[in-house]
């Protein structure tokens, strides 16, 4: 059987920390066949310059006119990319020379794959800090076996992934407002997917304090009500338990905001009774789970911060009635 052909495209903007070795990092995959450099029309030439200085004609550098966004970008990747497979790897990431070897043995068992993914894994300075967050079974996967593992433990989907092109272009990735939309992605989308986990880890996702989820990690979050609505949606005609359990989960990540925000009446607050939740898809579908919820609505539209609607939200959270994520 023919091995596919295969793309990593990084997609970058402005920051440089972490691009040179998450390039070499690509160059040294084996049976890779094109690597893309999609460039969000930062304002320096610096990404197109360390591009240059490889010599290597598997590399393809692209800048963009105008600043299209994040995951605007990677659908951008997407759509430039030549390979049967892609592999989205973030501009500060790393991926591992076997990651394809590793997907061409599952390929030759199951040519019919969308998803192929590792463990999730994330480091600061070198891979051998590396913590691990979440090993999956090996072999073919059912999206209702992902999607219960998320419910139940929480989403740690890796970042990195091998997938069908074609697949990624039926299922592109919401492109705005910015959350984390590669979980949305993954965890809306599953039951239409042939999964294949391996138990190896094929990237290491880099932590540090420039990085966007953690300048931002509250609105890294916006998406994750949405993601579970999704799922209790898909789950609801095959298991209503787990799918009542995915909207539990949906509340209690607004939970946690308006619990984190309480006091001060800052952050997710001022957002949700805003204008932005008006114009913000994601706070927009959490405004509607709020109003059909008598705690969540006490809690966001009391105009003193009352300690009794705090404290049965604690306790509501505690007991795991209303599960966390965050």
């Amino acid at each position: 059987m023919k091995a596919p052909t295969y793309t990593i495209a990084i997609p970058v903007y402005m920051r440089i920390l972490g691009f040179k070795n998450a390039l070499e990092s690509a160059l040294l995959v084996d049976g890779v066949t094109e690597i893309l450099v999609v460039d969000d029309n930062s304002n320096h030439d610096e990404f197109e310059r360390i591009c240059n200085s490889f010599n290597d004609d598997r590399i393809k550098y692209f800048k963009n006119k105008e600043n299209a966004g994040l995951f605007a970008n990677w659908n951008k990747c997407i759509q430039k990319a030549t390979g049967d497979f892609v592999s989205i790897l973030c501009s500060d990431d790393l991926i591992e020379p076997n990651a394809y070897k590793l997907f061409e043995e599952a390929y030759n068992k199951k040519n019919n794959i969308d998803v192929f993914f590792g463990s999730f894994a994330t480091f600061s300075n070198d891979k051998k800090d590396a913590i691990y967050y979440r090993h999956f079974k090996p072999g073919p996967m059912k999206g209702k076996e992902l999607l219960q593992d998320a419910i139940l433990n929480g989403p740690r989907f890796p970042v990195l992934t091998i997938t069908r092109r074609s697949t990624l272009l039926k299922y592109p990735f919401v492109s705005s407002p910015h959350s984390g939309n590669d979980w949305l992605w993954i965890y809306s989308n599953a039951m239409n997917f042939n999964l294949y986990a391996t138990k190896e880890t094929i990237n290491y996702w880099r932590r540090h304090p420039d990085q966007d989820a953690v300048k931002s990690q509250s609105i890294t979050t916006d998406c994750w009500p949405l993601m579970f609505q999704s799922a209790q949606e898909k789950l609801f005609s095959i298991d209503k338990s787990l799918s009542n359990k995915a909207f539990k989960r949906s509340k209690g990540v607004i939970l946690t905001w308006l619990i984190n925000d309480f006091k001060d009446r800052e952050g997710y607050f001022k957002r949700l009774l805003g204008e932005e939740a008006n114009s913000n898809l994601f706070l927009k579908e959490s405004m509607k789970i709020i109003d059909k919820d008598w705690l969540l609505k006490k809690m966001l539209y009391s105009k003193k911060p009352s300690s009794i609607y705090y404290n049965v939200g604690r306790l509501a959270r505690k007991i795991g009635y209303y599960p966390t994520s965050v």
